[in-house]
């Protein structure tokens, strides 16, 4: 018996939701812009994607691992950049290779930990 979403997965798409109601707000500001409301439709299906997805698909416990605090989907930098702008500039972005990026990207950041120079060699960080 399928036991629904995740609260991992809950959490993406509450935030997905978010960030369309974000950007219908910016259509209004900017005329109508069409790029605006078609991100948050982009959105609003990927949240829609997301919640229909296994509890185990790989993408989602990367995602959990790399972008999430315990059940809540935390993303960093990168991560937040492209769900802002998923289908902004190119209409015809897939959900699946979509979300694919989003793991690579969540990798990218975790990898920055909040060093915003990139990695430095041994000895050279000042904040170690």
């Amino acid at each position: 018996m399928d036991a629904g979403p995740s609260r991992f997965a809950l959490s993406i798409a509450e935030f997905c939701r978010a960030t369309a109601a974000w950007r219908r707000r910016k259509a209004e500001e900017y005329d109508r812009d069409e790029r605006n409301l078609r991100t948050a439709a982009a959105l609003e299906a990927l949240a829609d994607y997301v919640l229909v997805l296994p509890a185990d698909d790989p993408r989602l416990t990367d995602l959990q691992r790399l972008a999430g605090t315990g059940d809540e989907f935390t993303p960093d930098q990168r991560v937040l950049y492209e769900l802002g702008r998923f289908r902004f500039h190119h209409a015809d972005a897939g959900l699946d290779p979509f979300l694919d990026t989003l793991v690579s990207l969540a990798e990218a950041d975790r990898g920055e930990a909040g060093r915003f120079g990139g990695r430095l060699p041994e000895g050279d960080d000042p904040w170690a």
